[in-house]
């Protein structure tokens, strides 16, 4: 049997196309098998939203709130962009009737503070946005905050 040379070089061609085709093949099961271990890896790391990191508020919490509905309307009509800090808590008017946490001291009171705002803007009806807004802001160093606590000024007895 004689095999022409053309027929020789079409069949190296046609080898060639498949080795490349089953490389391609080898290389996106490689990729698919890799971002699979990403997102499974991903999902482990995944942490915990701030809304879930919010304590049930007991009857004393839920009471302050809700004597703080007031409050939380007055943000209704504020100007858009309007930014607020509060008990470790920044908040920003986004429109009429929404605002949006953009951040919270990593704190337990800070929290608390969190869980009984949204308490009081619920009972307003104002919309309060959380995740995946809002980010957690680390606690200040100690020194920072003995700077920020302000003395109190009392009447001086002789």
């Amino acid at each position: 049997m004689v095999i022409k040379e053309s027929e020789i070089s079409r069949m190296l061609t046609i080898k060639a196309d498949n080795d490349l085709s089953s490389e391609r093949e080898n290389s996106l099961l490689r990729m698919r098998n890799g971002s699979e271990k990403m997102q499974i890896k991903e999902e482990e790391n995944e942490t915990t939203t701030i809304m879930e990191r919010l304590p049930k508020l007991d009857d004393e919490g839920t009471s302050t709130a809700l004597d703080n509905t007031r409050w939380a309307a007055g943000f209704v009509g504020a100007p858009l962009g309007a930014i607020s800090n509060d008990s470790g808590v920044d908040l920003q008017v986004v429109s009429t009737r929404t605002v949006r946490c953009l951040a919270v001291t990593d704190h337990p009171y800070c929290y608390r503070t969190l869980a009984m705002m949204a308490l009081s803007f619920e009972t307003a009806g104002v919309e309060l946005e959380v995740d995946p807004y809002a980010i957690v802001r680390p606690l200040p160093p100690e020194e920072d905050r003995d700077e920020e606590t302000p003395e109190v000024v009392g009447v001086e007895v002789v």
